[in-house]
Order: C-alpha cells, then sequence, then structure tokens
C-alpha cells in the first residue's frame, strides 16, 4: 500500500514537471523543462472544496542531468531527475523521495506538441502508472494519472489542473 501511494505522489510531482515544448532552443534538451521552475497552484478535480496545493520547483542543470527540487505546502516533496533520451522530445526520469528512496525503476517522459506523457514501469504487482498533460499555454496544465495491470486498459485515479503563480 505504502508503494503504491509513494508512486502515486511520484506521478503527481512528475506531473508537475512538465511544462509546455514550444520555447525549446536549438541544441537545448532541457528547454522545455525550465519553463516549469516557480511556483503553480496545484487543484485537484476530486478534492474536496479547499485550498489548492502550493507547488514550487527549484530547477537546476548539473552537468547531463537536469533535476528539480519540488516543494510541496513548504514542505520538501521529492527530487525529479531528467536525462534526455536519444530520441528528441524523450527523457528518462526518476523521483527520489526526501527519504533517499527512489520510485521504483526509472520511467519515460514523451513530449508530442501541447501532450506530454509520462509512463512508469510495472510496480511488483504489475500496476503501471500513467501521467498525461495537456498544455494550455505556458501557464496552465490539465493533467490525469492513471493505472493498468495490463497496459491497454487505463482508469483514471486523480486528474486536475495547475496553474502558474505570479
Amino acid at each position: 500500500m505504502r508503494m503504491q501511494k509513494m508512486l502515486r505522489l511520484g506521478m503527481l510531482i512528475s506531473t508537475a514537471l512538465c511544462t509546455c515544448a514550444h520555447a525549446a532552443a536549438a541544441g537545448d534538451a532541457y528547454a522545455p523543462l525550465r519553463l516549469y521552475a516557480g511556483a503553480w497552484q496545484v487543484t485537484k478535480a476530486s478534492a474536496p472544496a479547499g485550498k489548492p496545493d502550493r507547488l514550487v520547483n527549484d530547477c537546476v542543470e548539473i552537468g547531463r542531468y537536469f533535476a528539480c527540487q519540488q516543494t510541496v505546502n513548504g514542505r520538501p516533496g521529492a527530487l525529479v531527475l531528467f536525462i534526455p533520451d536519444r530520441v528528441a522530445g524523450q527523457y528518462h526520469n526518476q523521483v527520489v523521495l526526501p527519504d533517499g528512496a527512489a520510485l521504483g525503476p526509472p520511467g519515460t517522459l514523451v513530449i508530442a506538441g501541447e501532450r506530454w506523457t509520462y509512463l512508469g514501469q510495472p510496480d511488483p504487482k504489475g500496476v503501471r502508472y500513467r501521467t498525461t498533460n495537456v498544455f494550455h499555454g505556458r501557464d496552465h496544465i490539465h493533467f490525469e494519472v492513471a493505472q493498468s495491470s495490463d497496459g491497454k486498459s487505463w482508469t483514471t485515479t486523480m486528474a486536475g489542473d495547475e496553474t502558474r503563480v505570479r
């Protein structure tokens, strides 16, 4: 149960790391990810009416890696690492929790225009997690987190919106 909650947290955090790809500079594989640095308001569709979450991303390029430390509602949430794949618009990613635990094997991020898809490897029970983000400009993201036991039929477990805080 803890692993499932950690994987969901990792996917939510990974969701937050997506941003619009239209600003990618030639030769800079991390340009799209840099746009996400800063503060965001996260509103989950299934959450009871109340205060939305505040997500702050502090991002930096370190050699071949790109990392974002995330703070959720003033508390450290995770460190997310990205490494570009050989295929343009694709990355390997890993979520590391404050206690140093990695959330399973590395996942993949595929960017196709305004649609970004994070796909995790199956957990020990064979369940896969997928986060899909659809961007509406550079300051708004609609996200959906889903899971599947066969990689074909997906059940949405969480959805919501992120809005940049200026």
